[in-house]
């Protein structure tokens, strides 16, 4: 048992204070102590407390978060710090006391008496739902798992990334800010980095389905000022930016406030709370959160309508627009918004520019073309920053606009061209000589795997398959680094998408998980794990590439530079090499031509439309032009096939068309097409295609490339198409989500043009996306949303999973996919 110390009874009852809390407890000789974040906050400060505090066995906070600078700060002189978790319908469900505290004191074990469901809610981030049993009943119910009563907290809990068993709090499920970029901004753990600012009394964040987050601040009594003056304001927010630029340290990239002028700390994007309009507080003296974004829905939006004109307008535009004049206005622009220098042939989404920034720094230059060039600039590309991002080409850019010499269409789709063979050029010279004998090849039960990118919805499922097949003796699972543990990471991944058989494997020798980069030496391994694989590796499976439709071609150089390191290895070790490319290669195609297969190695364009798809062969670079990721990847299919007839390189190149979900119907928010239903269901509409659609469940395509590789015969052809055999027409899921949702069905046009009227859903950045969807004619060479229409003979040939274990995409993969939905 316990005994309890409590202030002795009194009228009026005495209010505890961090003084006399203290005092009472080192009176009483107390070993445990629990008290609001905020005490430990204040005792923090004070020397002498945190030494006695150090002396006892921890000290016990709920009710709220601690400040993690307190927290640290405790922790590294010896306080025991535990997190009380709980809520009034559950009761407490973290354990009283664990039996040893750890060094990262926010985190917890849930009690035994629990029995807790994880709710998967994306980026590692899960629901807690407690679920009745005979020592814990929910005083309230408002869910069931698996027909049983439950309670879903909607607290937000990260798993602790290498202890199994230990969560800290992330936030609500209802805090979360949902950008139109499809990005998250957690806003509690921010808020309170700026309450600790002495001049603040509450601060709360705002930014859900748009660009970029905000903030509210109410200032504390002896600073209150009537925010319509001008001077004040800006003195107000000049007093606040050091801790703004704390808590942007803090923050994840797309969650930070910004300085919307350049020049100045006077950000439009920190609004502050008037003293006619104070805020509204609950009981807890927490911010009433919604109740103060509607009381304020006037001014947020006045701020949104001003930072679609923002520009660093202290920038001066060139007096006369010549190369050197160009290019240095160019170097100031992106200096100014990414707040460091880049050097002019650096790519500068390299060096941290985000979507956000590309945003202000198009804004700018259109900005000074039009006024100081007098040219109409509504005719051009959104994403020209993407595609010119060094300050060399961009530069180049703006020159040949400002100067009228831009060019037409074509010359712009011929540059493209060039780029990509240049780069293709640049990537196939000095292939290393093949050894000179011949390994021989293993056996059916000998196979060792590397496998990149395992952590993503593809890669997993790919592990999963590795993990089944008894025919693989060993699988190193290669994953750029993260904050996080990659065990932890890979753990999550797999359990995220309903995988949970090789979690075991990631314990045990069979599966090797690394933390590397495939474009540095060694893939950026020891010395000794690297020799290792070299000599045993029997096949790689080249999974891993950023998917990111924006950025153009130079961005993705250090994944080519990583497949050309991969394909070196190959060729010395003599492992055979399956690189999962896309079939956006092939979206591209000019409608009114197709391939006629000449021989095995040579295409031509002709005519008509109707007569066949493409085959599964090598394409020109036209083909390949939609966006830099595709690019990329006709790129990385060049240098394969280059070194296949120069160094004899066993590969099979993969064209891998659209993923549908997993079983459990995991499908990331974040991709177009559940962009696309999250919009529709907004705006009451869904769009229309009578033609098929090929999209094939990650599970099975994971299933199939593992065939390829234990398919020895499938390198008599390099390339395959990897999509669903049996298509379904779209119209058949159309009508699915229609009935699910209750949407109307339109035109794809009309639900497009739906969508540029709404205009402020997350869906938005996607926009341009969706507009080359519709761009030209229906085409009946080509599946709904003009994916291109492909042969299938050799991938069929090589996998019996595709030829028998397909089935056709039903009315029950929608009710799995937008139950995952829901929950995210």
């Amino acid at each position: 048992g316990v005994v309890v110390a409590t202030f002795k009874p009194h009228s009026p009852a005495i209010l505890p204070t961090p003084e006399n809390l203290f005092e009472a407890a080192t009176a009483t000789r107390s070993d445990i102590l629990f008290c609001v974040p905020a005490f430990i906050e204040a005792w923090s400060r004070v020397p002498r407390y945190v030494d006695w505090l150090a002396t006892r066995t921890g000290v016990l906070f709920g009710g709220g978060p601690l400040n993690k600078k307190a927290g640290d700060l405790l922790s590294s002189k010896g306080v025991s710090i535990f997190v009380l978790y709980g809520s009034t319908e559950t009761g407490i469900v973290s354990s009283l006391i664990p039996a040893s505290p750890i060094s990262d004191w926010e985190y917890f074990p849930l009690s035994g008496v629990v029995t807790a469901h994880m709710m998967p809610h994306g980026d590692n981030r899960f629901e807690l739902i407690v679920v009745s049993n005979d020592f814990c009943k929910p005083s309230a119910i408002n869910t069931k798992i698996d027909g049983i009563d439950a309670y879903a907290t909607s607290d937000l809990l990260l798993p602790h990334p290498t202890m199994s068993g230990y969560w800290r709090v992330f936030g609500r499920v209802d805090d979360q800010i949902m950008h139109n970029t499809g990005e998250k901004t957690n806003p509690v753990p921010l808020e309170n980095t700026l309450n600790q600012d002495p001049h603040v009394a509450a601060a709360v964040m705002f930014g859900r389905g748009r660009f970029q987050a905000g903030i509210l601040v109410e200032p504390k009594p002896p600073y209150k000022f009537e925010p319509s003056d001008e001077t004040k304001l800006s003195e107000f927010r000049n007093k606040l930016w050091l801790t703004i630029e704390q808590m942007n340290n803090f923050a994840p990239q797309h969650s930070r406030v910004f300085k919307e002028v350049s020049s100045s700390r006077n950000s439009i994007m920190i609004l502050v709370a008037s003293p006619s309009k104070p805020f509204m507080y609950t009981a807890k003296n927490t911010t009433r959160r919604q109740a103060i974004l509607n009381q304020y829905e006037e001014e947020i939006e006045a701020v949104y309508k001003a930072v679609e004109e923002t520009t660093q307008s202290d920038i001066p535009a060139p007096v006369e627009w010549n190369p050197l004049s160009t290019k240095s206005f160019v170097r100031n622009i992106v200096t100014q918004v990414l707040s460091h220098t880049v050097k002019d042939g650096d790519d500068i989404f390299q060096y941290g520019c985000d979507s956000l920034q590309a945003t202000w720094i198009r804004n700018t230059i259109h900005r000074a073309l039009r006024d100081s060039a007098e040219i109409d600039i509504r005719q051009s590309t959104s994403n020209f920053v993407y595609d010119h991002p060094t300050i060399n080409q961009l530069a180049q850019h703006v020159l040949s606009v400002a100067l009228g010499e831009e060019g037409t269409g074509d010359t712009f789709q011929e540059n493209k061209v060039k780029t990509m063979e240049q780069m293709v050029k640049k990537y196939i010279a000095d292939f290393p000589s093949p050894p000179s004998e011949v390994k021989q090849e293993s056996h059916h039960d000998q196979k060792v795997v590397l496998l990149t990118g395992s952590t993503g919805a593809l890669g997993s499922h790919i592990l999963d398959e590795l993990v089944k097949y008894k025919g693989v003796k060993k699988i190193y699972a290669l994953n750029q680094k993260g904050i996080d543990g990659l065990a932890a990471r890979q753990r999550m991944a797999l359990k995220e998408r309903g995988l949970n058989e090789p979690v075991e494997d990631i314990e045990c020798w069979r599966v090797v998980l690394l933390e590397g980069n495939t474009s540095v030496s060694n893939f950026g391994l020891e010395t000794e794990i690297f020799n290792e694989m070299a000599s045993s590796v029997t096949h790689i499976i080249h999974n891993a590439w950023r998917v990111d439709f924006n950025p153009g071609l130079s961005s993705f150089e250090s994944h080519i530079k990583g497949l050309r390191r991969i394909v070196d290895f190959c060729i010395t070790s003599q492992a055979n090499l399956f690189f999962t490319s896309s079939i956006g290669v092939l979206t591209g195609i000019v409608i009114f031509h197709i391939y006629c297969v000449l021989d095995t190695n040579s295409l031509e364009l002709a005519m008509p439309p109707e007569i066949a798809p493409p085959p599964e062969a090598p394409i020109p670079p036209e083909f390949a032009l939609s966006n830099g990721y595709t690019q990329s990847k006709w790129v990385s299919e060049q240098i394969l096939d280059a070194a296949h007839r120069y160094s004899g390189l066993k590969y099979l190149n993969i064209r891998v068309g659209q993923l549908t979900g997993a079983i459990n119907g995991a499908w990331n928010v974040k991709e177009w097409f559940p962009s696309m239903i999250q919009a529709s269901k907004i705006l009451g509409y869904i769009s229309s295609d009578h033609r098929n659609i090929s999209w094939i469940p990650v599970y099975h395509a994971a299933a199939t490339i593992v065939d390829f590789v234990n398919n020895g015969s499938i390198h008599d052809n390099q390339h395959v198409h990897l999509i669903h055999p049996c298509p379904v027409p779209w119209s058949s899921l159309a009508s699915v989500f229609a009935k699910k949702l209750g949407l109307d069905i339109v035109e794809y046009r009309d639900w497009l043009d739906k969508l540029m009227d709404k205009g402020d859903t997350r869906e938005m950045h996607l926009v341009p996306f969706f507009q080359r969807l519709g761009q030209g004619e229906v085409a009946e060479n080509r599946e709904a949303f003009e994916m291109p229409k492909v042969q299938l003979k050799s991938a069929l040939a090589a996998s019996e999973t595709l030829r028998e274990k397909s089935c056709e995409i039903q009315e029950e993969d929608v009710e799995r996919w937008l139950a995952y939905w829901g929950n995210v």
